[in-house]
């Protein structure tokens, strides 16, 4: 069984995010982001973890995985724009109620710290 190989670039892209989120909340000066951003970091490493295993479960083990890199200007741009690429893999992954709640948890960590970085001060 053949699928879309977004998921290897997803997986790559989420564990990118997952060490720009770390640093920004290493030189954070705001205690609320800097508390806000550990959540993010600490709960995304699992949750991608987690997919990547699952996808690979179902379709084959990835033998290669592909490079990303970052350069966020700041917290909020960072999680905006991986929120919209969360959104992107959830369109790619409709054959998999699994891989949909997964997703859809990312989804939530992801926003609900959007909500404490704009709210949250």
């Amino acid at each position: 069984m053949k699928t879309s190989d977004t998921c290897p670039a997803f997986v790559s892209l989420s564990f990118e995010v997952r060490t720009a989120a770390h640093k920004l909340h290493l030189s954070s000066t705001s205690y609320a982001e800097h508390v806000a951003l550990d959540e993010f970091y600490s709960g995304l490493v699992g949750l991608a973890d987690k997919y990547a295993e699952v996808y690979m479960g179902l379709y084959g083990r990835v033998a290669s995985w592909p490079r990303a890199t970052l350069t966020p200007s700041d917290a909020i741009t960072l999680l905006r724009e991986y929120l919209e690429d969360v959104r992107d893999e959830q369109g790619e992954d409709k054959k998999s109620q699994a891989l949909q709640n997964i997703l859809a948890e990312i989804e939530e960590l992801t926003a609900q710290t959007l909500y404490k970085l704009e709210n949250l001060k």
